[in-house]
């Protein structure tokens, strides 16, 4: 915004009279009354018990504590609309004096002893912002003088100014218009929620907006360079989109606007990526932060833009129970303003499924999308990105609604997690993840590995080639050639080939992990999971032999077990290969040479391959068994 402009009465953020108008009607989704029995619950104890007790004996707590007060402020706000119970609008002021009596809001400037509130403007300050904007949009009309006085002096001095002070020309923080980097989002959007809220009251609202369209122009443009994916995985798509989409959402309501970065073909696109890497609830993503459950404002955004094909799935994963339970966060509140009150139509499944994010070089194969019964997910890319690992050529693979093989993840934030230690973690080494390794070694630091799709005669994949990605050795390159294929076969079964030439005799292995009971032969596996189970049969172009291991995972109890495919001797050319069946009876794949080339032939019941591939593992032809 150029110049100061008026914007729409309150409320007039992401929710309108409309949305919360709609709170004081009865619901009559099975769903939508379950969510207002949790909401009545919560906030009857949140009315009782108006503080948020420090948090010990963890990482983080100023964050913690900053989303819990966000969660206990918009649950008391969408209770007090629905019974106008003044005890409940009393709390959230109480919540937000409490907010503004806090010595730090920034657990990095708490760990320099610094207080002052321009030192930092982190995370939590953008959620703090984000928190402090609803309420006072949403309480606006009701706010005595001391009321409205206690809003905008903290709007003021615990956020504007600080986020004015940490975006300057000169000195900005790091994640001012970052591209990839959840900072931004959250932290910009969170700001410009505010400047929307404090408009009309604060000049430096009306400062801080042009520096907020900046930093989250930025952020939503790079998708482009990702093909609507996101490097950081679908855990911080889900906390970085959300405080876009909700600022972007806001800022469409408030100005009365369409939003250019709205129509953005990328951020179409990107509403459906941590759908594709969560089929049936089960996160298959990459890098830190593994998980995902549907988000309101990702709903809100999905029926914005046209795409009831996302709106559909994210409501079948939260009548499944994966959102919304336990006063987790965003919680039952969050999705009590959003909702219509009325099913989106299921969308039509697609079969035979090959989709690469192109730029990102991550891909899905899958019989089908969404609902998949058979389903791998693969890792091209670089490992230069924000709390990426060394994980590229791993894969994830489900079938049904249960992880059969699954990389190993960091499972809980610790100081060594984002210091210069970061590499040495176990969970970070590809020594955790479903990968090759040369020598004992797999993927050199900043390295990268481009993906291309393959398609054949009932058969559906991607190739990767990692013979850069894997470095040097102790005279020159690690290998001549290191190659990876990944193949579903008529939709029945994955076919993984890898093969690794070396100027040298060495070790390789190819590595898969599991947490379902095993039972293990020289060349096969059993994987029994609770609901699913999968037979692993492998082959080797010389002599090889499966070993088991256990991992010693960095917090205790995260245990699980590994499959290590491996040549028993040193050699110069190795060719592998890994046939994941989720069917019965017994499995077969061999390896026999081919020309300059070489044959893979598959068998299993119902399924009888052969396939010849070239050196380097392109499809040469297919004939029949």
């Amino acid at each position: 915004m150029a110049k100061r402009e008026s914007l729409r009465q309150h409320p007039r953020l992401f929710a309108g009279p409309q949305e919360l108008g709609r709170l004081r009607r009865r619901a009559r989704a099975a769903l939508l009354r379950a969510w207002t029995r949790q909401v009545a619950c919560q906030a009857e104890r949140y009315a009782s018990s108006p503080h948020c007790a420090p948090l010990t004996n963890t990482h983080n707590a100023h964050l913690l504590r900053a989303r819990e007060l966000q969660h206990r402020v918009v649950t008391l706000l969408v209770r007090w609309f629905q019974t106008g119970d003044e005890r409940l609008r009393d709390a959230v002021v109480g919540h937000v004096r409490e907010m503004a009596g806090w010595q730090y809001w920034s657990w990095i400037a708490w760990r320099m002893g610094d207080p002052r509130p321009d030192a930092v403007f982190d995370l939590s300050c953008g959620e703090n912002s984000a928190t402090l904007a609803i309420a006072f949009d949403w309480l606006h009309d009701t706010l005595s003088a001391d009321e409205r006085a206690l809003f905008v002096t903290t709007a003021r001095e615990r956020a504007l100014q600080p986020f004015l002070a940490q975006t300057k020309a000169t000195g900005a923080a790091s994640w001012f218009c970052a591209r990839h980097s959840n900072w931004n989002a959250v932290c910009a959007g969170g700001a410009g929620l505010l400047a929307l809220a404090m408009y009309d009251e604060l000049p430096e609202a009306r400062r801080a907006l042009p520096r907020v369209e900046k930093s989250v122009g930025v952020f939503m443009r790079g998708l482009a360079e990702t093909g609507g994916g996101w490097t950081e995985g679908i855990g911080y798509w889900n906390y970085g989109m959300s405080y876009a989409f909700i600022y972007l959402l806001s800022h469409e309501r408030a100005t009365g606007r369409k939003h250019p970065l709205l129509a953005l073909p990328e951020t179409k696109i990107t509403l459906g990526f941590p759908i594709d890497f969560c089929p049936n609830g089960v996160p298959c993503s990459f890098g830190d932060s593994n998980g995902w459950s549907p988000m309101s404002v990702h709903y809100a955004a999905a029926r914005r833009l046209g795409r009831a094909d996302v709106a559909g799935v994210l409501e079948d994963r939260l009548i499944r129970g994966a959102a919304a339970d336990g006063g987790k966060w965003p919680g039952a509140e969050d999705w009590l303003v959003v909702h219509p009150g009325r099913r989106t139509p299921a969308a039509r499944a697609q079969h035979n499924v090959a989709r690469l994010y192109d730029g990102l070089d991550w891909g899905v194969i899958a019989d089908r999308m969404p609902g998949p019964r058979l389903y791998m997910s693969v890792r091209g890319g670089t490992t230069k990105v924000h709390h990426g690992h060394r994980d590229l050529l791993s894969y994830h693979c489900v079938v049904g609604d249960e992880a059969m093989v699954t990389n190993l993840g960091i499972e809980e934030y610790l100081d060594s997690t984002f210091s210069p230690r970061r590499a040495e973690l176990f969970e970070v080494t590809p020594a955790s993840k479903n990968v090759i390794l040369i020598n004992g070694v797999g993927i050199a630091e900043g390295s990268s590995v481009t993906t291309r799709p393959v398609r054949g005669a009932g058969l559906v994949g991607m190739r990767m080639d990692a013979t850069e990605a894997m470095g040097v050795s102790r005279d020159g390159p690690a290998a001549d050639f290191c190659g990876r294929l990944f193949l579903m076969l008529e939709g029945k079964a994955f076919l993984i080939v890898d093969r690794v030439v070396m100027a040298h005799d060495g070790r390789v292995e190819s590595r898969a992990h599991t947490r379902a009971r095993v039972k293990a032969q020289a060349a096969g596996a059993m994987l029994t999971g609770e609901r699913q189970h999968m037979r692993l049969a492998y082959a080797c172009n010389v002599p090889a032999t499966l070993h088991t291991a256990v991992t010693a995972p960095t917090r205790p109890g995260e245990e699980a077990t590994v499959l290590r495919w491996c040549a028993d001797e040193l050699h110069t050319d190795i060719i592998m290969a890994t046939l994941l069946w989720p069917g019965e009876g017994t499995p077969r794949v061999t390896i026999s040479p081919a020309g300059r080339g070489f044959e893979v032939a598959v068998s299993a019941k119902g399924l009888s391959r052969r396939l010849t591939l070239t050196s380097h593992l392109g499809l040469a032809r297919r004939r029949g068994a």
